[in-house]
């Protein structure tokens, strides 16, 4: 089994804390780093190591206060890579956090909700 990742958030990055012990992998705080290739790739990357070799079920927490149109495409890849876990048959769903009074946060989760293949889940803070 692939070791957990985690990266501590900053006042520019968001948390990514993948905990493979107990299979939620969660992502919250603001995402605007100046350089989005730079911060996302790693995560990219180690993902494509847990897919070979992934726990029965997988959760995702989204809790996003915010991301740049930069950081948009990374986010929509990297929950693009648990529809690879329910083709391989194992259990995946991501849950979208959202403040009741944050529009443009709610119209991204629908906006991915509906192009992504996996069950989600939206739920206000």
């Amino acid at each position: 089994m692939i070791d957990s990742l985690l990266l501590d958030a900053t006042e520019d990055t968001p948390l990514i804390d993948f905990n493979t012990e107990t299979g939620v992998f969660k992502i919250s705080g603001r995402a605007l780093p100046e350089d989005a290739l730079e911060f996302f790739k790693p995560v990219e990357e180690w993902l494509k190591s847990y897919v070979e070799n992934p726990l029965d079920s997988t959760l995702v927490e989204m809790r996003v206060d915010y991301f740049n149109s930069a950081s948009t495409r990374y986010i929509f890849n990297i929950l693009m890579t648990f529809e690879d876990l329910i083709d391989e048959g194992k259990e995946a769903k991501i849950v979208w956090y959202y403040k009741e009074s944050d529009d443009m946060i709610q119209t991204k989760g629908e906006e991915l909700s509906s192009i992504l293949e996996v069950p989600f889940e939206m739920k206000t803070l």
